[in-house]
């Protein structure tokens, strides 16, 4: 089976290419159907004396929802609060990813290592599944 972080890095491309503007949460790119993506925020920048700072836009970070349902439905809304959107760890997985702009790399934070309480080798096989259903051909089964 063709690694997940490989489809992960198509979607996150794919995803980018088309997103209409960099604000926290914008969610508006192409993405697989029932897969959500959202434009998490920019890198972080150590000033002089130690101190962080937003503002590095040569990295930019997307959370990738895969929802154990994403295959064969739309992705269902998550419920928002002041902070931020409700994650589902019994029912979706949230995958990190970085872009580098300098380096035209996508970097995937490994799954395994976040809060998700579905099996890990099930989300590995859901990916390359709707890759699978999305033409990705050249995907080992």
């Amino acid at each position: 089976m063709r690694d997940y972080e490989e489809l992960i890095e198509i979607w996150v491309r794919d995803f980018r290419d088309t997103l209409s503007e960099y604000a926290v949460g914008c969610g508006d790119g192409d993405t697989p159907s029932g897969v959500k993506i959202i434009f998490d925020g920019f890198g972080d920048l150590d000033d002089d004396e130690g101190y962080i700072e937003c503002g590095d836009e040569d990295m930019e970070s997307f959370a990738i929802f895969v929802h154990e349902n994403s295959l064969t439905q739309d992705f269902p809304e998550h419920t928002f609060t002041p902070f931020g959107l409700v994650h589902r760890p019994r029912e979706e997985v949230c995958i990190y990813a970085w872009y580098d702009r300098t380096l035209d790399e996508v970097t995937v934070i490994p799954f395994e290592d976040g809060s998700t309480e579905l099996d890990h080798d099930f989300i590995k096989q859901l990916i390359h599944d709707i890759g699978v259903r999305d033409g990705y051909t050249e995907i080992d089964s």
